[in-house]
């Protein structure tokens, strides 16, 4: 019964190691793959095209739940949408990216709010770190937020995706109570998947970590409103 009620939980969640990227069906325009790119740390190639405007999905398949452990057999139950991450902005230094639960078919849901990762640092292109920060989301309709959240990856020479990703962050069980219909000891959920609570910034014991590792996103050529008006959506 607790695993239901996390379940239950997380999929109504507002927010919401491949080395291989699928090749889009007509991508972008990018570098000639004759010139080569400049070479960073660890031999890894620098990505040569331009990011912002682009726009990746990540699937529950795509990912691992490290902690609480128990939870990744049950993540696809979770995850039962595309999560999408717009890349609204993108300097030699940071990358400003952008994220909503999509369709079933990965198109934008124009009634999910958009949410910002805090930003993130690209000037070990490649490799891209965002956080650790502030991610505001909600669960089954109840506000909470991703505190220390931190998002990373490694991007692909020509764009079309990023791997050996990682997303960690702090929860609050206080914050979900609520969406659980007022359960008092959520910090009983989070150790019957093999996680633990600490202590919160306030010193109550009630926080518990996030981590997802072998993230993989793949390039996709749908569309995307950083602004959507929700029009008509409740």
């Amino acid at each position: 019964m607790r695993l239901l009620l996390l379940v239950t939980l997380a999929s109504g969640c507002g927010f919401g190691l491949d080395s291989q990227f699928a090749t889009p069906i007509s991508a972008p325009s990018f570098a000639d793959a004759g010139e080569a790119s400049a070479e960073e740390e660890d031999g890894l190639p620098s990505t040569a095209v331009a990011l912002e405007g682009r726009l990746y999905t990540l699937e529950a398949a795509d990912m691992e739940v490290l902690q609480p452990p128990g939870l990744d057999g049950l993540w696809d139950q979770v995850l039962t949408r595309p999560l999408l991450v717009y890349v609204s902005g993108e300097s030699s230094a940071t990358l400003r990216l952008d994220a909503a639960l999509g369709t079933p078919s990965g198109e934008q849901d124009p009634c999910e709010a958009v949410r910002h990762f805090p930003e993130a640092d690209w000037t070990q292109n490649p490799v891209f770190d965002a956080g650790p920060g502030v991610l505001e989301t909600s669960f089954a309709g109840h506000s909470a937020t991703f505190r220390e959240v931190q998002l990373s990856g490694v991007v692909d020479e020509y764009g079309f995706g990023w791997r050996d990703g990682t997303l960690t962050a702090v929860l609050d069980t206080r914050e979900l109570r609520a969406a659980l219909g007022g359960v008092d000891d959520v910090c009983a959920l989070v150790e019957s998947l093999g996680g633990e609570c600490f202590a919160c910034s306030d010193g109550e014991p009630a926080c518990f970590d996030l981590e997802i590792g072998e993230v993989t996103a793949h390039y996709s050529e749908a569309s995307f409103d950083p602004t959507p008006s929700r029009t008509g959506c409740e």
